[in-house]
C-alpha cells in the first residue's frame, strides 16, 4: 500500500462515508430484487406467467441503462448530496407503490419507473467516490461497498420471507405489505442524506481546512497522470461483453433463486434462510477477493460461477440446488471487484469515467437478459434446467474472454486493492 492508503485522513473519510453508503445502497438493491420473493404469492394473485416475471424483473435495468449517465449529469449541478436523497425519496415511494399494482401492464410500468429512480445512485456514488479519494484508495473503498450486495441478500432474504406470512392481514395482501415495509426505509434514508452527506470534501464540516487542502493536492496530482492507449476502445469494448455476461449470471441468481428453492418443496420460510446461507458465502468469497494480490484467479471465478448453475440445473431436492447456488455466488461476487480493479487499471484520466459508465450500462442490458431468458425458457421447457445451462454457458464465455486478458504479460500480479496509474506504471515498478 502506498503512503495515501495508510494515511489516517483517507482513514477518516471512509469511516464517514462508507458505512452510510453501504446502508443505502443495501436498500436500493432491496427494492431493486424483493419482487424474488413477492412473486411466490403475488404472481398468482396477478397471473403472472414466468416469461413475464422475468420480463418485468429485467425491464428494471434497460430504464436504467437510459437514464444512468443523464442522472450522473444532474448529480454534477445539483449535487451529491440533494440529487442522492430525491433519488432515494422518489424510488421509496415507487417501491411502495407497486403493492397496489392490479395488471401486468401496471406492474411492468412499476418496474420501469423503479429503474429510472435508481439509476443515478450506484454510478451516482462510484463518482462521488472521485470527489474523496485518490484512484489507488477508490478500487479498495468499492469492495468495501459492494459488501452491501450480499449482506442485503443474506439478511433481507429471511426478512422478506417471514413478511411473506403476515397473510391478508388488515385487508392487505402479504406481497403487498413487503413492497410498503421494504419500500418505506428508503424514503426515511432520503431524508437523512439530505443531512448526513456533504457534496464534497470542499463542504464537509467535519475535514479540518488542511484536510480540504491535503485531498485537493492529492485529487489535482491524479488528474494530471494521464495516458492514452491505442488499443483502450478494445479493452473497453471487451469489458463491456465481459460485464453483460457476469450481470446475466448475477441477476439470474438473485432474481430465481426463490422461485427455483420452492419448486424443489423449499418452504417460503426456509428459502430467505437458504438465501442468506447462499449470499454468506458469496460475501466471504468477496472479503477473500479483496485480499488478493493479483487478477490470474478472476477467469477461474467465472467458472465457478458456471458450475454452480450447473450444479442447480442437475439438483432433484432444494438442499442441492441451494449448493449449487452457493457455489455460483462465490465465483460472482468474488470476481466483482477484481473485475473493476483489471478495468481500471488501463484507464486514466476522464477517460476512466466515460468508459466505466458505458461498461456499467452494457452490464444494466445483461442484468436484463438473465431474468428475462431464464423465464422465457421455463415457459418453453417447464423447467428451470435450461435457463440456468445456458447462464453456465455465458458464465464460461466470459471467463475465457477474461482468461485472454489475464494471461497477457502487460498484467502481472499486482495488489487490486492499490493500483497503479497504468499498465506503464506496472512495468516502471516492477523494473524499480
Amino acid at each position: 500500500m502506498n503512503a495515501i492508503a495508510m494515511s489516517p485522513l483517507y482513514r477518516k473519510i471512509a469511516w464517514r462515508l462508507v458505512p452510510f453508503l453501504v446502508i443505502l445502497y443495501m436498500v436500493a438493491f432491496l427494492d431493486r430484487v424483493n419482487i424474488s420473493f413477492a412473486a411466490l404469492t403475488m404472481n398468482r394473485d396477478l397471473g403472472i406467467s414466468e416469461s413475464v416475471y422475468g420480463f418485468a424483473a429485467g425491464v428494471f435495468f434497460l430504464s436504467y441503462c437510459l437514464f444512468e449517465v443523464p442522472a450522473n449529469l444532474v448529480l454534477a449541478r445539483l449535487g451529491a448530496r440533494r440529487w442522492l436523497a430525491i433519488l432515494m425519496v422518489v424510488w421509496g415511494f415507487v417501491s411502495m407503490g407497486t403493492a397496489f399494482v392490479h395488471t401486468q401492464s401496471a406492474y411492468i410500468a412499476v418496474r420501469f419507473l423503479l429503474g429510472i429512480a435508481e439509476s443515478g445512485f450506484y454510478p451516482g456514488v462510484i463518482y462521488y467516490f472521485t470527489f474523496w479519494m485518490p484512484r489507488g484508495l477508490r478500487t479498495r473503498i468499492l469492495a468495501m461497498f459492494l459488501l452491501a450486495v450480499p449482506l442485503c441478500n443474506s439478511i433481507g432474504s429471511p426478512i422478506s420471507a417471514h413478511i411473506l406470512m403476515l397473510g391478508n392481514f388488515g385487508g392487505l395482501k402479504d406481497w403487498q405489505w413487503l413492497f410498503l415495509i421494504e419500500g418505506a426505509p428508503a424514503v426515511l434514508l432520503g431524508i437523512a442524506t439530505w443531512f448526513a452527506l456533504a457534496d464534497g470534501p470542499w463542504s464537509a464540516r467535519w475535514l479540518s481546512p488542511a484536510e480540504k487542502d491535503q485531498v485537493a493536492r492529492d485529487r489535482k496530482d491524479e488528474d494530471g497522470l494521464q495516458t492514452g492507449d491505442g488499443k483502450q476502445a478494445a479493452n473497453v469494448i471487451r469489458d463491456c461483453i465481459i460485464y453483460f455476461l457476469w450481470s446475466s449470471g448475477n441477476y439470474g441468481l438473485t432474481f430465481w433463486l426463490p422461485k427455483i428453492l420452492t419448486s424443489h418443496g423449499a418452504s417460503t420460510v426456509a428459502t430467505g434462510w437458504w438465501g442468506t446461507i447462499t449470499f454468506g458465502f458469496g460475501a466471504l468469497a468477496l472479503y477473500w477477493a479483496s485480499r488478493r494480490r493479483s487478477f490470474r484467479s478472476l477467469p477461474w471465478l467465472f467458472l465457478v460461477g458456471a458450475a454452480g448453475f450447473v450444479v442447480a440445473g442437475l439438483a432433484h431436492s432444494a438442499p442441492m440446488a441451494a449448493a449449487g447456488f452457493c457455489i455460483s455466488a462465490m465465483g460472482i461476487l468474488a470476481g466483482l471487484p477484481m473485475f473493476w480493479s483489471l478495468a481500471a487499471s488501463r484507464l486514466s484520466g476522464k477517460a476512466a469515467g466515460a468508459a466505466i459508465a458505458l461498461v456499467n450500462s452494457v452490464g444494466a442490458v445483461g442484468a436484463f437478459a438473465g431474468p428475462s431468458s431464464m423465464g422465457w425458457l421455463h415457459d418453453v421447457t417447464h423447467h428451470y434446467s435450461a435457463g440456468l445451462w445456458a447462464i453456465a454457458g455465458a458464465m464460461t464465455l466470459g471467463g475465457l474472454l477474461v482468461y485472454s486478458e489475464t494471461s497477457k504479460a502487460e498484467y502481472p500480479a499486482v495488489d487490486v486493492t492499490d493500483q497503479p496509474e497504468s499498465p506503464a506504471a506496472v512495468r516502471d515498478s516492477l523494473d524499480a
